[in-house]
């Protein structure tokens, strides 16, 4: 009897996330921290668009 072929394992189907890159031992941030820049955006886009969504209404 002639052996069955085998499937191959492919390790990207079981790995879904890479390693963390490499740190300083006194780095206390988090590893997916939000960036303070789009916290700010965020931040400063909402008093306009309740400005823009007051005006809609009113108009």
């Amino acid at each position: 009897m002639a052996p069955l072929p085998t499937r191959r394992v492919i390790l990207s189907h079981y790995v879904h996330k890479g390693r963390h890159p490499v740190r300083a031992a006194n780095d206390n941030r988090r590893v997916d921290g939000l960036p303070i820049w789009r916290m700010a955006l965020a931040v400063s886009a909402v008093p306009i668009v309740s400005v823009l969504v007051i005006l809609s209404i009113l108009m």
